[in-house]
């Protein structure tokens, strides 16, 4: 026989839903982000308190065997990222809001550029540097049950001493749609001096405000 709970336990049990992170936001037991890569927690170390909490409480650690997300599976994700993913991202100002079909690696290469297709990693080779994208993990950003996926870019110049990273959110991830990344944090270094962009910082380096 079904009973009623009891308001008191009521209240005991929404206080443990709070305590434990099913609740995030206006969403209800939200999935946990399944952790592909370690630096995971490295790279969300720079992001603003605001940014954190958008963040799925719970995690869980990929395994081969899990089923895939919306038919998606990370093994998939630079071939993915190489075909679909425009260059957007790496544009501030007016740049930025440019028209995305056609910037991806795959239509616009580089000068010599070649591609290292390694599951949830991809590399790319051209005369003057070196770009790596990773993905970090896969997670619902905005309770919408969406596939969505945080990633690191790090590009590395070949003739002088230039790095810089750049760490995304890719939302609604869709095999055969244009992917557009949102910039979260970034880094910029010249040899040993660095800079680390997030939250109004990172607005005045993009020149535009980033849509969280």
């Amino acid at each position: 026989m079904l009973r009623r709970i009891a308001p008191l336990c009521a209240l005991c049990a929404l206080g443990l839903l709070l305590s434990t992170g099913c609740f995030r936001n206006s969403g209800f037991f939200t999935e946990p982000a399944t952790i592909i890569s370690s630096r995971y927690f490295s790279a969300i170390k720079p992001l603003p308190a605001t940014l954190k909490k958008k963040l799925p409480a719970e995690l869980a650690y990929y395994t081969p065997d899990q089923p895939a997300r919306n038919g998606i599976r990370p093994e998939q994700f630079s071939h993915i990222i190489y075909n679909n993913l425009s260059l957007n991202f790496l544009w501030t100002g007016s740049q930025h809001d440019l028209p995305v079909d056609g910037t991806t690696y795959s239509a616009m290469p580089s000068a010599g550029q070649t591609a290292t297709h390694n599951g949830t990693e991809l590399l790319i080779t051209s005369e003057f540097s070196q770009e790596n994208i990773s993905l970090l993990a896969v997670l619902d950003w905005d309770n919408t049950e969406s596939n969505d996926w945080l990633v690191l870019y790090s590009f590395k110049s070949l003739v002088q001493p230039e790095t810089s990273s750049r760490l995304l959110l890719i939302r609604d991830v869709k095999p055969n749609k244009t992917l557009t990344g949102t910039v979260l944090s970034a880094s910029e270094c010249f040899g040993n001096n660095c800079q680390e962009y997030s939250g109004n910082a990172l607005v005045e380096f993009l020149e535009y405000q980033p849509r969280y």
